[in-house]
């Protein structure tokens, strides 16, 4: 029919957007591997959005247990079922909160703020849509002035769970389950609020105090201090020998790391040990230390 591919010709008979297109075919291919599954969407016992869900997760193995698990249930239901969940996942494995994720949809963009998103996506190569929106929310919290380290990114309340000790991202009406390795790393540079089951008003305090902090921004010339790295924004004090391992906020238990390095560093990627500011260590995954 001359279309170069079957996603072309979708997009111009049926009208649809690539990314529908690209659904429709992704899910057609793992409906080839899924007969019980099919036939029940073939019979309209399943609708196409719990089908769509479904064919993110269910694997032949897992293919009966998620049939299951999803009689009587609504699209919605379906959708948080998955939520969270691998390619392979029972339906009652546990929530894995780093695999819990959103769609955001813009409307009313102008063409010219349009037209800056795409080249800052163009120009960001091939970092993800969470990476991409982290980057934009991040710059816009940043604080503007290049000499002023502001307080800290984080403000933390005492709502970790006292029972099972899960803490949560709380903000914009939400909250969302963090990992320990986040909860870690937030608690190196946070403010804390005060206890939320407290009636009384409470002091904003800082964990590191302010003026020490202010003292590692200006030693580190306000940039990141893992070596090649040249990131001035995202910027968060990081203690180089645990709280909870007994460190302290000296000026040698204290550097300063870049978001992303920072990330790293508390998932176990990398690892950093000595006194700040000029005798570390810098351990990289293939055991190459720089100095």
């Amino acid at each position: 029919m001359g279309f170069p591919t079957i996603y072309a010709y979708i997009e111009a008979v049926l009208q649809y957007s690539h990314h529908v297109a690209t659904e429709r075919i992704r899910v057609a291919h793992e409906l080839l591997e899924l007969p019980g599954l099919a036939d029940q969407f073939r019979a309209g016992e399943l609708p196409w959005t719990s089908v769509r869900e479904l064919t993110r997760v269910v694997t032949t193995k897992t293919e009966s247990a998620w049939l299951d698990a999803v009689v009587g249930k609504r699209s919605l239901d379906v959708q948080q079922m998955v939520r969270g969940k691998s390619k392979g996942d029972l339906p009652s494995a546990p929530v894995d909160p780093k695999k819990l994720t959103h769609r955001v949809v813009f409307e009313n963009v102008s063409d010219e703020v349009y037209q800056l998103h795409k080249q800052a996506r163009i120009r960001a190569g091939t970092v993800t849509d969470d990476e991409l929106l982290r980057s934009y929310a991040a710059t816009s919290l940043e604080p503007v002035a290049a000499d002023d380290p502001g307080r800290p990114r984080y403000q933390r309340a005492t709502t970790t769970c006292r029972a099972c000790r899960q803490s949560h991202w709380v903000g914009a009406g939400m909250e969302v389950a963090m990992t320990p390795q986040d909860a870690e790393r937030v608690s190196c540079d946070v403010d804390h609020v005060g206890d939320l089951e407290i009636d009384g008003v409470e002091r904003l305090e800082s964990e590191i105090p302010l003026g020490k902090r202010r003292k590692v921004f200006v030693r580190e010339n306000f940039q990141c201090a893992v070596p090649g790295c040249r990131s001035c924004r995202h910027l968060e004090v990081h203690h180089i020998v645990r709280r909870a391992d007994g460190g302290d906020h000296r000026l040698s238990n204290l550097l300063l790391l870049c978001d992303g390095h920072h990330t790293l560093l508390h998932d176990g990627i990398l690892a950093i040990r000595g006194h700040a500011p000029d005798r570390l260590v810098f351990e990289l995954p293939l055991g190459a230390d720089e100095n």
